[in-house]
């Protein structure tokens, strides 16, 4: 079921009376949804990051949209931690206290993806990463924006369209 809270602005799932347990959002530093993991927590409802290393190889990219994985902040946590750049952007999301689920096909990734609990990052470093945003206009690079729902009355992504 697709996450349209941050335009409905109810915990409730439609008219059912029932509270939303979790949602799935778009999240990576090109496009935090800050406002919807502040909701999130306020209306106790977890927030589960996809596409934490917004999405490389996709062919929905803008032009003008870099590669997380070659973002010289990136690439600078990453060293300090002796971590790779993917690594990074997966505890992004765990340190600002998200589940993270990353996509890879490659059984080397899948373990890279999954090797991010021997360090942390600072307060600072989440800080920068949440910064890059700020160099795209709002509210940042969705990937995975699903525009051909964009006639759904429902969908909540119509400004970007």
């Amino acid at each position: 079921m697709p996450f349209f809270l941050q335009y409905s602005r109810s915990p409730r799932l439609g008219s059912s009376g029932i509270n939303a347990e979790y949602g799935q959002v778009e999240s990576h530093p090109q496009l935090p949804n800050l406002g919807l993991l502040e909701y999130c927590k306020k209306n106790g409802i977890a927030f589960v990051a996809y596409s934490p290393l917004a999405n490389p190889g996709s062919k929905f990219r803008r032009p003008e949209q870099k590669n997380l994985l070659d973002n010289d902040v990136v690439k600078g946590i990453a060293e300090a931690h002796s971590v790779t750049p993917g690594q990074v952007l997966i505890r992004y999301q765990v340190d600002k206290g998200n589940a993270v689920i990353p996509k890879s096909v490659t059984p080397s990734r899948i373990v890279e993806n999954l090797a991010v609990t021997g360090f942390s990052l600072t307060a600072e470093e989440v800080d920068k990463l949440s910064d890059i945003s700020k160099d795209f206009p709002a509210p940042g690079y969705r990937t995975c924006g699903v525009k051909h729902f964009g006639g759904h009355v429902n969908y909540p992504f119509k400004s970007e369209l």
